[in-house]
């Protein structure tokens, strides 16, 4: 059994929208529909309001402000996006992937399909949130190191220390205050 999601469609196309709400509802039944959009502008706005679980775009082919529209809403609230597109072109499925589109299909807004590229948009969307979590820590653990070498140098400068006593001097003081060494490096770069 697949988890219910709350869903939000964006479609220019009146007739296309009704077609993909319609098709939703019989093939999916147990997802909800929290939204139906005819363009993009705003879309960062209404996914922070609406909460929607993931969302289906349609488009003939994906414009620049479409695309800015999901880019700001991935670094804001990132969702699974399904997106169906007239336009086969390399580069618009790159633009759309790069811009935060999980799943980019040509030709083929067919009901059937519908339920397994939201299931295949959302293990995409979660494999590249799990990346970009691992990114975000190594590049953390990156300025955390940069920055303990920073205040050993400084320490190893200004009180004529090795750096190993350097180093032992900022952990003694991150235990005493019981604080990350990271923070203590920091007030020790701060301060010179």
């Amino acid at each position: 059994m697949n988890p219910a999601l709350t869903i939000l469609i964006v479609s220019p196309s009146r007739r296309r929208l009704d077609s993909l709400m319609e098709a939703l509802a019989l093939i999916t039944p147990e997802h909800r529909l929290v939204g139906r959009l005819d363009r993009a502008i705003d879309l960062p706005t209404w996914v922070a309001e609406l909460e929607p679980d993931a969302i289906i775009m349609d488009t003939d082919s994906p414009s620049r402000d479409t695309l800015e529209q999901v880019v700001v809403m991935s670094e804001r609230t990132p969702r699974p996006i399904v997106m169906f597109s007239q336009d086969e072109s390399r580069d618009a499925m790159r633009r759309a992937v790069s811009a935060g589109v999980a799943c980019y299909v040509v030709n083929g807004l067919e009901s059937e399909r519908i339920q397994p590229l939201l299931q295949l948009a959302q293990v995409r969307f979660e494999a590249w949130q799990a990346m970009r979590e691992d990114t975000l820590r190594a590049r953390q653990e990156l300025r955390e190191h940069k920055l303990i070498e920073q205040a050993k140098r400084t320490l190893m400068r200004l009180e004529n220390l090795s750096e190993e006593a350097a180093y032992q001097a900022l952990r003694r003081e991150a235990m005493t205050q019981r604080k990350r060494i990271a923070e203590v490096a920091r007030r020790v770069v701060e301060r010179v």
